[in-house]
């Protein structure tokens, strides 16, 4: 199940301090919609998301919850939490993740289509 705190911390320095103390690995993207996985999914890590800037939409069909998250929230999704992610525009966000975030990142990268 997530858990959501809206109003969590003040800022990126306080989000990557959070992270840091969490003995997570930290990440950090700008994110439009077609960079997200708007079908619902899991993945086996845990992803902290500490939102900056702009929205984002967590939807939960097995709690039938739908989270918002504005600047200054927190979400946690367990590994293994089936969940989708939509955006109206683009959100600017840090995340502590439980497992290294870089092969997830490349893999992401090799699966975007190519651009002209």
């Amino acid at each position: 199940m997530i858990t959501f705190t809206p109003k969590h911390f003040a800022g990126r320095d306080e989000a990557i301090a959070q992270i840091n103390e969490s003995g997570l690995y930290l990440a950090e993207a700008e994110i439009s919609q077609d960079g997200l996985t708007s079908d619902a999914h899991v993945h086996p890590y845990q992803v902290d998301i500490y939102l900056l800037d702009g929205v984002l939409e967590l939807d939960e069909p097995d709690a039938g919850q739908r989270h918002v998250l504005k600047a200054g929230s927190k979400a946690v999704v367990p590994s293994g939490t089936l969940h989708a992610e939509t955006c109206p525009g683009r959100f600017h966000a840090v995340f502590g993740v439980s497992v290294d975030p870089v092969p997830i990142m490349a893999v992401r990268a090799s699966e975007a289509p190519s651009r002209p």
